[in-house]
């Protein structure tokens, strides 16, 4: 990792730190991080070394990036982009200031008083001078007309100080955690597994050679192709929004919905978007390359999912929800394949995880471990036991801590996992550690004030998992490694660029949110109001019942002596985990095993219902060009492949540069 390589990747994702709020809300070309697949590093990528590098290589060859460097740079951003979107950035703010809002607008929050179930330090303090300013200025926005306010003079910071206090340190110690745990899974996914990372396979064809010349790639025609087709294509669709009258825009959405009356199973299973398909030449892309058993797997998961999920509607049961923290069926269900495929992942490498933890821990190992992964499990341990002690500081008891924690910790370790073996660079399932805990233990058990506690955590942390810090981590990961990237360096230096990420993007979050007025709709705005409406809803059956005054005196281990499981979503999660052990062991042991476990984790969510038509259609491609052309005709066409990605990407990547330069020109969005 060379001074400039180091230096690039550090200006770069400070940049793009300060830069995402602001394209996501204020210009909205589209999402600067709208998946773990972010337009913004690898569009940007094949915009750099396509049109800048060359470029500079020849005013001097030695201001050209060579493979490495960008390699290099590229690791750093990524470790970047899992913090300025919805996994963190954008879910802070809205989660600690939107309650007290929201408590003068709802009427049952006030009769309970449910916003002081939360500890003080865990939600802004509006209570000073400045606290209607705080609070309004968040949600009107303080600017006026085309004027800008002062980031340091017109934000009420003050309201922010407590909150930043204890945040801070919680968040840092938790992504401490799951990166120094990422650097542990590498070793034994990258060498021993052998896993195929598809999306850092398309972004190292890219890269320019060691004199920093182009790729061959970029001459390849049937790359060419595939580029035109989906950069023109997808480019004319944003076009249409300069020249309206003049361009017309092309429809990626197709039109099934005649034929839902012949499924109507389907439709009580809530699968009306699957006869909606959407055209994602990213995901036909990648299909391309990955095992055939998992595009089938993800373009058929949703369909099954919502058959079965009709079926027990027809029965009076329902699983699927659509209020996100509630004690439904369908959180349970994905919780329980998230279980499954961790248990998986740690049986199959238990002997260097193992050996591993032996090093970190000063013993002596038969087994040679690298210096990376004796750090990252030391962090890992550190982070862990700082965030269980923080939790339990605040009143959350440090036994119920330790199963919270782990449920979080299993939550990134498996999107990491299917973005390592799959590529499915959209996570749509939820798994939340409060609602898991809430299930197993019971209202009665935990008391209010602790079930507050865990939907504020799991709000900030975990209410966007596909867009994590940790995927994006090995993904860094797996690059430098295969550039010859000291792992150390980027191990330190990953954590330098992810503590830089969070200093440089939360202020500048919540400036343009004052400046602007907070998003009234959206997800993040969705999830600050879930933590307290659900709270509700538990301490007026706590009182209904009697215990909420029992409940709320418990304390210690009289949680867990009290412990009330919910029979129905204890055997929903116990059932789903048993049969994503099946579906594994039966890919294990049969080769004609059509299957992956990774349909436990994609099937119910609504990005996998979006992209499964997408995988279908890769899936077929592949299948077609297998068949009738052989292993010679697949390879000869993943140019192509790799163009339709790449174009995909540049696409969506210019939109936010030409936006952000027109809006400082003019003022204005377009």
């Amino acid at each position: 990792m060379s001074v400039r390589s180091l230096i690039i990747g550090i200006v770069c994702a400070a940049i793009m730190s300060a830069w995402c709020y602001f394209n996501d809300a204020v210009i909205r070309p589209g999402a600067m991080i709208s998946s773990l697949l972010p337009s913004v590093a690898y569009g940007g990528l094949v915009a750099y070394v396509l049109l800048i590098n060359p470029l500079l290589r020849r005013l001097r060859s030695s201001l050209a990036l060579n493979g490495r460097e960008v390699a290099a740079v590229l690791a750093l951003f990524l470790i970047a982009c899992g913090i300025p979107g919805w996994s963190l950035g954008q879910m802070f703010s809205p989660t600690v200031m939107f309650p007290h809002h929201d408590l003068r607008t709802t009427p049952s929050w006030r009769s309970h008083d449910i916003v002081s179930l939360a500890p003080k330090q865990m939600l802004c303090d509006v209570s000073g001078p400045n606290g209607d300013v705080g609070l309004n200025g968040f949600v009107t926005g303080l600017g006026e007309g085309d004027a800008h306010i002062n980031f340091f003079r017109d934000v009420p910071w003050d309201v922010w100080h407590r909150t930043f206090l204890f945040w801070g340190p919680l968040v840092l110690c938790f992504l401490v955690a799951v990166v120094g745990l990422g650097a542990v899974f590498h070793r034994q996914w990258c060498d021993h597994e052998q896993l195929p990372y598809p999306i850092i396979q398309f972004a190292s064809s890219l890269l320019p050679d060691e004199q920093g010349r182009l790729a061959n790639i970029f001459r390849d025609r049937l790359f060419l192709i595939g580029f035109l087709f989906s950069f023109l294509l997808l480019f004319n669709n944003y076009m249409c929004r300069w020249f309206p009258n003049e361009l017309i825009p092309v429809k990626f959405w197709l039109n099934f919905t005649p034929a839902i009356k012949l499924f109507p199973t389907i439709i009580k299973g809530k699968g009306g978007m699957l006869f909606s398909p959407q055209l994602i030449m990213t995901v036909i892309g990648l299909a391309y390359f990955l095992p055939s058993e998992a595009s089938l797997s993800m373009w058929f998961g949703p369909w099954l999912y919502c058959f079965i999920a009709g079926i027990f509607t027809t029965y009076g049961i329902e699983v699927r929800s659509s209020k996100m923290m509630s004690m439904a069926l369908e959180p349970f269900i994905f919780a329980g394949g998230y279980f499954a495929i961790l248990m998986i992942i740690l049986y199959t490498g238990r002997q260097f995880y193992w050996n591993t933890l032996k090093r970190s821990l000063g013993f002596s190992s038969r087994e040679a471990i690298p210096d990376f992964a004796i750090v990252g499990m030391r962090l890992f341990l550190g982070g862990a036991i700082l965030f269980i002690l923080q939790l339990h500081l605040v009143g959350l008891h440090w036994s119920i801590g330790v199963i919270y924690t782990f449920i979080a910790i299993m939550v990134y370790a498996v999107v990491s996992r299917v973005l390592a073996e799959t590529g499915a660079f959209e996570i749509g399932t939820y798994v939340y550690p409060c609602v898991i805990l809430w299930g197993f233990l019971g209202a009665g058990a935990l008391g209010p004030q602790n079930l507050v506690i865990m939907f504020l955590v799991s709000t900030v942390l975990l209410a966007a998992p596909g867009w994590c810090v940790m995927p994006f981590f090995n993904q860094a990961m797996k690059l430098s490694d295969g550039h010859q990237i000291k792992l150390n360096k980027t191990v330190k230096w990953g954590l330098v660029v992810m503590v830089l990420a969070i200093v440089i993007s939360i202020p500048s979050t919540i400036y343009w949110q004052y400046d602007r007025g907070a998003q009234l709709y959206g997800w993040p705005r969705s999830s600050s109001i879930y933590p307290f409406a659900n709270a509700v809803e538990a301490v007026i059956k706590l009182k209904a019942q009697g215990l909420e005054e029992i409940a709320a005196g418990r304390r210690g281990f009289e949680h867990l002596a009290a412990m009330s499981p919910s029979p129905k979503h204890l055997a929903a999660f116990v059932v789903t985990a048993l049969i994503t052990f099946a579906v594994a062991f039966g890919r294990l042991k049969y080769h004609w095993w059509p299957l992956h476990p990774v349909i436990f984790v994609f099937f119910g969510g609504h990005q996998g219902m979006r992209m499964s038509f997408s995988f279908g259609l890769g899936f077929l491609i592949k299948f077609l060009i297998t068949k009738y052309g052989g292993g010679k005709m697949y390879h000869r066409c993943k140019p192509m492949m790799i163009g339709l990605i790449a174009g995909t990407l540049v696409s969506q990547f210019l939109p936010m540069v030409v936006g952000t330069i027109y809006y400082f020109i003019t003022g204005k969005t377009l």
